[in-house]
């Protein structure tokens, strides 16, 4: 596999690791709100969508 053998810079590393901590925040709140577990990762699937998606329509700009 193609990503296996990819070099990671540390900067992407960190983007990485902090993209993993924002989900889990998200994961943690959705837990508290939500019915289930399947429900809490399809709210904190739909919030982190929109925010990265947020992210690239500001970069489009």
């Amino acid at each position: 596999m193609f990503i296996e053998k990819m070099s990671y810079t540390p900067g992407m590393v960190d983007g990485l690791r902090q993209m993993v901590m924002i989900y889990s925040v998200l994961l943690d709140s959705a837990r508290k709100e939500a019915k289930s577990e399947v429900e809490a990762y399809k709210m904190a699937d739909h919030v982190f969508t929109g925010i990265l998606s947020s992210s690239e329509n500001s970069k489009d700009k």
